[in-house]
């Protein structure tokens, strides 16, 4: 990636989040900051805006719906 496109941030890490983070890091063959960038998307896709597929509109364009009485029976 880039460094030019991207805001350098800073972090305070305990000694055993430090030696963790190399670990996972020299395990996967990648450096820690690549690391940390990778994980923070995992967590961030949630926050991440979504558009709503575009056939959501169409279930409520319909005249109607059905009963679900015909799916499932009427006598239960």
């Amino acid at each position: 990636m880039a460094l030019s496109r991207m805001k350098a941030t800073t972090i305070a890490l305990s000694r055993e989040d430090d030696r963790l983070l190399s670990r996972a890091a020299r395990e996967r063959n990648i450096s820690r900051s690549e690391f940390i960038r990778q994980h923070l998307a995992i967590v961030l896709e949630q926050y991440r805006r979504h558009p709503k597929p575009r056939s959501a509109g169409i279930v409520r364009a319909l005249p109607e719906r059905g009963d679900e009485r015909e799916l499932f029976g009427a006598d239960r």
